[in-house]
């Protein structure tokens, strides 16, 4: 073979080489075990939303109730069924006045191999609301007796219940920490974040509440929508580690702030850690422990529906308090095996990464439930009406799924 004929065929290896860019599953990627799909434009009762934005893929506003949708948060029930907790609403807090902060029961009957079918129903509602006026600043339902709790008053985002029965909620207005009573009513005043950087100082973002009184203004530090995205809880219930979705503002790393909380003292300790965001990411979605010392986080980059969008699984062990914890890759959500093409039919014509390789194409992947040793449960917020991330022209359904892991986690 002549050195041209060689270099020819080697440029033609690379080129073919370089185009394939789509992940591929492997025998060590996870795989998808069980799906269901909560149908976007699904809707409760309640008053009319949806006022102060415009209509999406399709909806109309505004709309006759309250749509169920963005689920932020996520945690699993001893009797088998799953509780979800929607964000602010529409996205900020000037858009979200209309939007009431809820909670609610799903029963899933997921598709499985053995079981082709799927559906989602709603069990239970559950109303956040502060009757007793432990809020200090003021809220959208002021002067009323149950003063519902709206979009534009908190924009929940990460949540854990204790065996109490009682949930603890962390915000991204703030940062606050709610904390709920089992049937949605605020027990203690919002917990403030101090920053442990700068001792006898406060982390505040752009919306908070407080910086409406000249008197009380701290400079935000905290990135809009950059607050407490995720928040673990320790096996024994001591402590709470919510984290910040983004990095502070000040910031010379690319690196997120983990706090400790002392759940039986109702405050902060000064033990703090930091997570490093791969180069691809800008957010976390979630973070959930399994040990003292261990646990999962969502990490993501801002794409939809692209194919190349940086979505993972990351495990990491907590380290000495104030370094950073350690990270490995554990999960690629856009490579998930799918032998038995769980998601069955596609809904229209241009769905992305519905086949035998799977794909969580979404730009906000935030809830993330450990279901046992090697299987974990993902799902959406899916925005409504905005995000697109299935299919470029439809919005995206809530969907939920339980994915096999490639190794056990313990």
């Amino acid at each position: 073979m002549n050195k041209k004929l060689a270099l020819s065929i080697l440029a033609s290896i690379l080129m073919i080489t370089g185009c394939q860019t789509q992940p591929t599953p492997s025998t060590k990627a996870a795989k998808l075990v069980a799906f269901a799909s909560l149908p976007a434009g699904t809707f409760t009762e309640g008053p009319s939303s949806g006022h102060k934005i415009e209509g999406k893929n399709g909806f109309s506003v505004p709309f006759k109730s309250q749509p169920i949708q963005g689920f932020s948060a996520a945690i699993k029930n001893k009797a088998g069924t799953y509780t979800v907790m929607p964000d602010n609403g529409f996205g900020t807090q000037e858009n979200s006045s209309d939007f009431l902060l809820r909670m609610y029961t799903l029963d899933i009957d997921f598709a499985t191999k053995k079981h082709p079918t799927q559906n989602i129903n709603i069990i239970k509602t559950i109303q956040l609301k502060d009757p007793n006026h432990l809020i200090p600043f003021e809220i959208i339902h002021q002067n009323t007796a149950d003063r519902l709790l709206t979009g534009a008053d908190f924009d929940i985002e990460s949540m854990q219940q204790l065996s109490d029965g009682s949930y603890w909620i962390g915000d991204e207005f703030g940062p606050y920490l709610l904390h709920f009573s089992a049937d949605g009513v605020l027990l203690d005043p919002p917990v403030t974040l101090p920053n442990p950087l700068e001792p006898n100082t406060a982390l505040r973002s752009p919306q908070n509440q407080f910086n409406r009184n000249k008197s009380q203004y701290i400079e935000p530090l905290v990135q809009k929508s950059g607050g407490f995205e995720g928040m673990a809880l320790s096996p024994d219930q001591k402590f709470l580690y919510p984290i910040l979705e983004k990095p502070l503002l000040n910031s010379k790393e690319k690196q997120l702030l983990i706090f400790q909380f002392d759940i039986q003292k109702k405050q902060y300790t000064p033990n703090y850690y930091y997570f490093a965001l791969d180069a691809k990411a800008t957010n976390i979605g979630d973070f959930q422990m399994f040990n003292d010392k261990d646990g999962l986080i969502i990490e993501r980059d801002a794409s939809q529906n692209d194919p190349n969008g940086y979505k993972k699984i990351i495990q990491v062990h907590f380290n000495d308090v104030k370094h950073a914890v350690t990270r490995k890759e554990l999960v690629n959500l856009m490579a998930i095996n799918n032998p038995n093409e769980l998601y069955k039919t596609t809904r229209y014509a241009g769905d992305l990464g519905t086949g035998t390789q799977f794909m969580m194409p979404f730009e906000t992947i935030e809830d993330i439930i450990i279901e046992s040793p090697d299987t974990i449960t993902i799902l959406n917020d899916n925005n409504f009406p905005f995000s697109s991330g299935r299919n470029a022209n439809t919005a995206d359904n809530n969907e939920v799924i339980k994915i096999k892991l490639p190794q056990s986690l313990w």
